[in-house]
């Protein structure tokens, strides 16, 4: 009897400590399971592995790229031994929607699948576009723990990045970029940053963003050291580390931010009563006065925040949906409000509210989902002429074009544009070199509007569009009038010729502000190729010669900044 008693006693505060389970609502504040999770947020129970980065360089791929699909974990959990089915932490309908078009991967040990499939018999699922992947996981927040996807190397590979989770108590989470690395057939690199993806997002183009956790979790780190690890892993040259505004807990940037696109930011808002009205809208200032990589400003959308637990940044775009986390109840009035801010912000998209009385403001559906890019996706880089523009007799549009993973052949590239919101015409881009096409275009006149984008199809046959999603949101700009070109002849520029240019480069600056500039130019990618640092007033910057032979064959920027002017100018590498 004492021993029996012994045991129980024994047994008994091992077991309220574990039953320290956190409600609902603050496993959603903290992305936590249990309340012990706090207290051993620095013990790591995975030796983690580091690896040499991607040869070659790498590239992030963003969410708004082609996606062949989702990742969806179905939980199940084991407490001393026994297993426990918690189930999806996503309504049906969302599942429903997703595959209608895409391929729902959910990860669940073999055992529990016909658990999940009893689970989605309730809805009407597209059962062939469901994949079910024999992995355990300790939560619902795929976004946090699921890996991030690179393009690499020549051949234009798929690759995964790994990282220590900031939840280390969380093995089987951990563990999940690994797992689907081995699943998907790809290479797995290790970078030794402490991270979450629920506080990382990127635009596909060199630029990423994450909130200033990353300091904090890595406080071996200096800045330098995190902004080396991110470009060796994944081709990040500008890494904006932002203060949160949420202003406490979680410090994750898409429960407030989101990019919509590579020029377009979606940042939340407050009631100006609440306390951190100030720090949203310094935020959503910042972002209004970044560069972005098409040399434009971000165009910022606001959502407001009026209700408790809305989560309307918190969405997933997936190809031409967006799929966006609806309130319920008398929340759910200002759904069609966020629904149309999304509208104007990205046209052309299909907006997909989706109800579900278990959203939160810092755990929606953004948190417990996660992009799939296509591993053979057709992609088009191009930089986009925007704005208001000066007149000149020719513009020359070009861009890179390419299939991942594939020998697949490019059949034909092709730029459409409309003068005035006339119909489109449709004009053939011509292969320069490699993958470069290009096409000049010389009957614009002055004070006309141009609305274009590039349409390319490959032999699988795939086609795409730039920008995405193609006429419905082309890219715009305005020519100036003859008459302001003449008058205006010393308007500040900086200029490459000849264009397209083989063995030597020459710069050419006019009438820039005062100032010590800084030149760079990059590649297609983004890729810092050349910096060139000297005073642009000097005789010797108004007709500079640079040798180029050895660039690889493409199309490539220059950039002239010096504190907030910036100028720019491109060329083509035969």
């Amino acid at each position: 009897m004492k021993i029996n008693l012994l045991l129980v006693l024994l047994f008994v505060p091992s077991v309220l400590t574990f039953s320290q389970v956190l409600s609902p609502e603050q496993q959603s504040k903290y992305h936590m399971i249990s309340a012990d999770e706090f207290k051993d947020l620095d013990v790591k129970n995975k030796a983690f592995v580091e690896t040499s980065p991607p040869i070659g360089g790498a590239r992030n791929i963003a969410e708004f790229e082609r996606n062949q699909g989702v990742i969806i974990s179905y939980v199940v959990t084991e407490y001393f031994g026994e297993y426990y089915v918690e189930g999806f932490k996503v309504p049906v309908s969302l599942i429903e929607e997703l595959s209608e078009d895409v391929l729902v991967y959910i990860l669940c040990p073999d055992e529990f699948q016909s658990n999940a499939a009893s689970d989605l018999s309730a809805g009407s699922v597209n059962e062939d576009n469901i994949i079910y992947v024999d992995l355990m996981t300790d939560s619902e927040w795929a976004r946090d723990y699921s890996p991030w996807f690179i393009e690499y190397d020549v051949d234009r590979c798929v690759g995964i990045v790994d990282f220590p989770y900031n939840r280390p108590q969380r093995v089987n989470d951990d563990e999940v970029p690994i797992a689907l690395g081995t699943y998907f057939n790809l290479e797995v690199f290790g970078m030794d940053l402490e991270h979450t993806g629920g506080n990382y997002m990127t635009d596909g183009m060199g630029t990423a963003a994450s909130c200033d956790l990353v300091y904090e979790e890595n406080p071996d780190l200096n800045i330098s050291e995190v902004g080396n690890l991110v470009f060796d892993y994944m081709g990040i040259d500008n890494y904006h580390l932002v203060t949160d505004p949420l202003d406490d807990y979680i410090e994750h940037i898409d429960c407030w931010g989101k990019f919509l696109d590579v020029d377009k930011m979606l940042v939340a808002s407050v009631p100006a009563s609440d306390s951190r009205y100030a720090d949203f809208e310094a935020m959503a200032d910042y972002w209004s006065n970044q560069i972005t990589p098409y040399g434009n400003n971000y165009q910022v959308y606001r959502t407001a925040w009026e209700v408790p637990n809305n989560a309307y940044t918190n969405s997933l775009i997936m190809n031409d949906k967006v799929f966006i986390p609806f309130n319920t109840g008398t929340a759910g009035d200002y759904n069609a409000a966020a629904a149309e801010v999304y509208e104007q912000a990205m046209p052309g998209y299909e907006i997909i509210g989706i109800s579900y009385n278990s959203w939160y403001s810092t755990d929606a559906l953004h948190c417990r989902t996660h992009e799939v890019p296509d591993m053979e996706m057709l992609r088009i880089v191009h930089f986009p002429t925007l704005g208001n523009v000066e007149y000149q007799e020719t513009y020359e549009f070009s861009a890179e074009v390419y299939t991942f993973n594939s020998t697949e052949i490019i059949s034909s590239v092709d730029l459409f544009y409309s003068v005035n919101g006339a119909e489109y015409v449709e004009l053939p881009m011509i292969l320069q070199n490699d993958n470069t096409y290009a096409v000049s275009i010389d009957c614009f006149n002055p004070e006309e509007t141009i609305s274009y984008y590039i349409k390319a199809t490959n032999s699988a046959p795939k086609t795409e569009t730039h920008p995405f999603i193609g006429s419905l949101d082309p890219h715009i700009f305005t020519i100036g009038s003859a008459t302001n070109s003449i008058q205006h002849a010393n308007t500040p520029y900086i200029k490459a010729f000849p264009n397209p240019a083989s063995n030597n480069l020459y710069l050419i600056t006019n009438n820039l502000p005062e100032g010590e500039y800084e030149c760079s130019i990059f590649d297609q990618q983004g890729k810092l190729v050349m910096e060139i640092s000297k005073d642009l007033y000097s005789n010797e910057w108004n007709l500079r010669q640079i040798d180029i032979s050895k660039f690889n064959a493409g199309l490539y920027y220059v950039k002239a900044f010096a504190g907030d002017k910036y100028f720019t100018s491109k060329f083509i590498k035969l």
